[in-house]
């Protein structure tokens, strides 16, 4: 068997650079934030000393200036002149000291002409353009502090004696405006250098202890881990090589109750899934056991039965061919039965065929006879229509029948109202006579009224005249209303002749009608039941198609039944050729199955 790794030694290893590389990425981290506070608290430190030197020089200054705001106040009394003010300012400041001497301060203009040095020569000077070592103009950079509100620093390198070393130094000037002066002072902050080195060396060895600390830490944490490593290596591993053990007999056909398989049992009352395993390792056992009892109690079975099947199924090969037969014949009938149902189907769709073709006609008769009820009625409605003008047109005849008679006897009225008026106009002209016979006599008097009988003799013959004409007239329209009369008389006859005619005309073309209406519904009946006929023609046809497919289906399936069993016989044959490599496999299995100890 090939030689495998230690899975105890993979996990103790595992389990120890675990622990390495998080203690030193810890310690990394550690030193880091070590160090970065080491650099942050150094900085910090010399800002602080830069800071509280600044304000000391500020605080030195603002004693200076409260002295000159003292002195100029006493000037704006006029205790004093601004020479005397201005002499006495510089006089304090040239002698002010402090820092046991070492501080002092001096005095500028704003434009750069200094006011007071120490009693130096440079008093009264410009000395703005001053420089340092650097480059630095730092007589300027002190002036424009100054100016600044409330003051400002300046820092530039200046020596502490005449031909000495530059060193760095700190001023702080503030402006006084009504003497445009500015006021300052400085000190050298190389000291500040040393502070901050001293300091930083207290750090470094403080940083070196914490360095050594945190190593030592790291190889505890190791070496605890280490430790940790292997004890829980083996709590874990031994366990699992004792699950090992019960596989490795297992796959070496051992299934018997030994000292491994009760280890196994042990380790399952352990509440992990190394339990688990050993818990399902044990139910696997188990069962694989009672696996191989049962098939050792089969193949024995198995080879007894597989001799039977072997028989059974040379009998069933015979009764599969013996039933082949039979669905062959079957087959045949089948045949035989389509041909005979194929006849049938076309007489029937013949049938259905001639059907339909009636079904056509008796729609068409319906159809026709639904045009002739149609126009049946409309010719009963035409007639009714006639009827109702024929009974109007004899009104209107009686009517101007009436109002003709009517137009007669007026017209007799007119004739005898004529005849008077003939009869006024003779007596009118009998009296023109007798008026002209009169004026005739009267002489030259009477020739006025001879003449208006003369007119009125002529108006009475014109009366007479139109009066004959009237009369004539009279009798040639009185004439003609009798004709008219007559006439109309023998139109409302013929109207009365007419109507009689018409209304049996409607009375014919309603029974018309009727008889059209019964035909039609006669019709609607027969088309109904030749469609009921049609549709179990149809039907017939149908079911005649379902039987001829049945009876084809049929034939398939008894060839299929016929070829399936022939195939079952085949297949029985298999089977009892398979039943005798079954019986030599279940001896080959009681052999394999002997190798296993239960």
């Amino acid at each position: 068997m090939k030689k495998r790794g230690s899975l105890k030694l993979t996990i103790i290893m595992v389990i120890v650079l675990s622990v390495v590389i998080t203690a030193t990425v810890i310690d990394i981290f550690s030193i880091n934030k070590i160090i970065a506070t080491n650099k942050s608290q150094t900085a910090s430190y010399r800002e602080r000393l830069l800071e509280d030197q600044k304000i000391a020089l500020k605080n030195e200054v603002q004693v200076v200036v409260s002295y000159i705001e003292h002195v100029y106040e006493k000037q704006q009394k006029g205790k004093i002149s601004e020479k005397e003010a201005k002499n006495q300012c510089a006089d304090f400041v040239r002698n002010m000291k402090y820092s046991d001497g070492e501080g002092y301060f001096w005095i500028d203009t704003s434009e750069g002409v200094n006011v007071v040095l120490q009693g130096r020569d440079i008093e009264g000077k410009d000395r703005s353009d001053l420089v340092d070592p650097n480059g630095v103009k730092y007589v300027q950079a002190i002036l424009d502090a100054g100016k600044k509100e409330g003051g400002g620093y300046a820092e530039y390198s200046f020596a502490k004696e005449d031909g000495g070393t530059p060193l760095p130094k700190l001023s702080y000037s503030v402006q006084f405006k009504p003497y445009n002066w500015v006021i300052g002072t400085g000190v050298w902050i190389d000291y500040i250098d040393q502070l901050e080195s001293e300091y930083v060396k207290e750090a470094n060895v403080a940083l070196r202890n914490n360095l050594i600390q945190t190593f030592v830490i790291l190889v505890v944490l190791i070496v605890c881990g280490t430790i940790f490593a292997i004890f829980f290596g083996r709590r874990l591993i031994n366990p699992i090589i004792m699950i090992t053990h019960q596989m490795m007999l297992m796959s070496n056909s051992d299934f018997t109750e030994n000292d491994e398989l009760a280890k196994v049992r042990k380790i399952k009352r352990h509440n992990n899934e190394v339990g688990q395993i050993a818990e399902a390792l044990d139910v696997m056992h188990e069962n694989i056991r009672n696996l191989m009892i049962k098939i050792s109690d089969t193949t024995e079975y198995v080879a007894s039965a597989a001799d039977e099947l072997s028989a059974s199924a040379i009998q069933s090969a015979e009764a599969s061919e013996m039933v082949a037969e039979s669905c062959t014949s079957v087959a045949d009938s089948c045949t035989m039965q389509i041909s005979s149902v194929s006849d049938t189907s076309n007489q029937t769709q013949q049938l259905v065929s001639n059907m339909h073709n009636f079904e056509e006609a008796i729609v068409n008769t319906g159809n026709l006879v639904k045009e002739t009820n149609d126009s049946a009625a409309k010719g009963a409605l035409d007639m009714n229509n006639a009827t109702e003008m024929m009974k109007t047109i004899k009104e209107s005849v009686e009517y101007t029948s009436g109002v003709v008679e009517s137009l007669g006897e007026k017209l007799k009225n007119i004739d005898t109202f004529v005849d008077t008026i003939a009869g006024i106009a003779t007596q009118t002209n009998l009296l023109s006579l007798n008026a002209s016979i009169e004026a005739a006599r009267a002489g030259e008097m009477g020739k006025g009224f001879a003449v208006v009988a003369s007119e009125i003799s002529q108006l009475a013959e014109q009366s007479n005249q139109a009066a004959s004409n009237i009369t004539e007239l009279i009798n040639d329209i009185t004439k003609q209303s009798e004709e008219a009369v007559e006439s109309m008389k023998n139109g409302a006859k013929n109207v009365m002749e007419g109507s009689e005619v018409v209304d049996e005309a409607g009375s014919t073309f309603n029974h018309i009608h009727d008889m059209v209406l019964s035909i039609s519904e006669q019709s609607d009946k027969m088309s109904e039941i030749v469609g009921d006929i049609s549709q179990s023609t149809d039907s017939i046809e149908n079911n005649i198609e379902r039987i001829e497919e049945m009876s084809k289906h049929i034939s398939d399936e008894t060839h299929n039944v016929s070829a399936a069993s022939e195939e079952q016989a085949a297949s029985t044959h298999e089977v009892a050729s398979a039943s005798e490599k079954l019986a030599e496999s279940a001896q080959g299995l009681q052999g394999f199955v002997s190798k296993f100890d239960f």
